[in-house]
């Protein structure tokens, strides 16, 4: 706020008196609807090491007594940080009684082990200003006054302060800069200038400040609201300062932000001070279990399927087949439904016991017999390759992949290479083969469905009686 000193002469007050008289539009006082908001207003992170280090290792002690940052939790998994000046990334945090342990993503180099090496995470902010002016004043300015440590190089060299915001550095960093409004035309050409504490020389009751400037060429008017109908003030790239002091976590520090506006002959008209609040990042944490759910549902017949129709219905756990012709096939399906968490997705295999024997006999050989049910003999066809199966004097038992939902890989599928029925016959643990997998996905999966397609003819020599046999399906989850 603009003040008259006592030791201006009367001819200096009435000269200053008639100035106002005649400019009425010039007031002396605080903005309106003033506010500076920082988009980040995390704590940096200023300690060091506790001891000497193991190269190659990843856990890391640090010094929680004698710098800034006085706990490991003061970090997050996945903060990037600097261990005597060299780039590393945060794991995790140990939460324990003396809270100064943490892991990294990689171990530690050959040069970073030495106790009382420097260790830093800079939490970098844009502050937007916003307000409503009740002065207007032709070629004037807004100027914000961001606090700083010092007035010396230590304010603008890209480390965290534990006293004021740093204003960063083009050497190895970005400097702070200030966007001024590009409206409204009342105030003409906005220029921009952003200078630090140690070249700004400005001072306000003890503390030292950054400035950042938005000169402008216009009348300017009362009651510009800057940020809601018009551009706020915008000051990227401030480096937040860390802790001050014996720091109580959770606790916010505070700063006053100083917003200006000032004449052409740089004299304060009007001035209101604002505080920002910087404090430690919330941890917020939670587990949510491995989740794997398989279902095999039933397929009704007379339903498309495989490029086919199918012949029987099936339920969750039957296929039921029923009365056998010999020179015809019977086609039945089923639907596979996957869902799951796991990060990397998920395969399903499939295997059956044995062949289709009659009353559960074994079929000790992976070919036909009497009261064996063969696996298909489509010629090429086994149960690691497939081939186009059309023709049930290939008599046989089999299978063929059909729909799928969108981004599920299919290992083969029934129209493929331009075939009809594409087919394979099952695994069997009986001779025994290893179980195969039939589809999978690379991620998590919401209610992936595929369709399995059966297809069945006997042989002339199969003998008259009961065929069974079962299949084992395995869907597995890589977390």
């Amino acid at each position: 706020m603009h003040k008259i000193r006592l030791s201006l002469i009367v001819l200096m007050v009435f000269v200053l008196a008639f100035s106002v008289a005649k400019n009425r539009e010039v007031h002396s006082g605080e903005f309106t609807s003033t506010s500076a908001t920082l988009n980040n207003a995390r704590l940096s992170f200023v300690s060091a090491l506790e001891g000497a280090q193991t190269v190659g290792s990843s856990l890391v002690t640090m010094d929680a007594v004698n710098y800034p940052s006085n706990s490991v939790l003061q970090l997050q998994a996945r903060d990037d940080i600097k261990i005597n000046g060299n780039a590393y990334v945060v794991a995790t945090t140990i939460d324990d009684a003396s809270d100064d342990t943490f892991n990294l993503t990689t171990g530690l180099g050959v040069g970073d082990v030495t106790d009382n090496m420097a260790i830093y995470g800079l939490q970098t902010s844009t502050l937007t200003v916003r307000l409503t002016t009740i002065s207007a004043m032709t070629g004037g300015s807004f100027r914000i006054l961001v606090p700083a440590g010092a007035n010396d190089a230590t304010v603008r060299d890209n480390v965290p302060d534990d006293d004021g915001f740093d204003f960063g550095s083009s050497v190895g960093g970005t400097a702070a800069t200030i966007t001024c409004p590009t409206n409204p035309v009342s105030y003409g050409t906005w220029t921009s200038t952003a200078t630090a504490a140690d070249t700004s020389a400005i001072v306000v009751d003890g503390a030292y400040y950054h400035s950042f400037k938005c000169a402008y060429t216009g009348a300017g008017a009362i009651g510009t609201d800057f940020g809601t109908t018009y551009d706020a003030f915008v000051i990227n790239n401030l480096i937040n300062p860390s802790p001050i002091g014996a720091h109580t976590l959770g606790q916010a520090d505070t700063y006053s932000v100083i917003i200006q506006q000032l004449d052409a002959s740089d004299t304060v008209i009007d001035q209101t001070v604002t505080k920002v609040g910087v404090v430690d990042a919330v941890k917020v944490s939670a587990s949510i279990a491995p989740q794997l759910t398989f279902t095999i549902a039933g397929i009704n017949s007379g339903v498309s399927a495989c490029g086919l129709t199918t012949d029987v219905t099936t339920t969750a756990i039957t296929v039921p087949f029923g009365a056998l012709t010999i020179g015809y096939f019977v086609d039945a399906a089923q639907k596979l439904t996957v869902t799951t968490n796991a990060i990397n997705g998920y395969s399903v295999t499939v295997a059956e016991n044995d062949q289709v024997s009659r009353g559960g006999l074994t079929c000790s050989l992976d070919t036909a017999s009497n009261t064996c049910i063969a696996d298909t003999t489509v010629s090429g066809a086994s149960h690691t390759t497939s081939a186009d199966w059309t023709s049930a004097t290939d008599y046989g038992f089999g299978y063929s992949i059909g729909a799928a939902t969108s981004g599920v890989t299919r290992v083969f599928y029934y129209n493929e290479s331009s075939r009809t029925f594409s087919a394979k016959h099952f695994a069997d643990l009986e001779h025994p083969e290893v179980p195969q997998q039939i589809f999978s996905r690379g991620t998590i999966a919401s209610s992936d469905q595929v369709d399995v397609c059966y297809r069945i003819a006997p042989a002339a020599t199969n003998v008259a009686g009961n065929y069974e046999n079962y299949l084992v399906y395995t869907a597995s989850a890589t977390f």
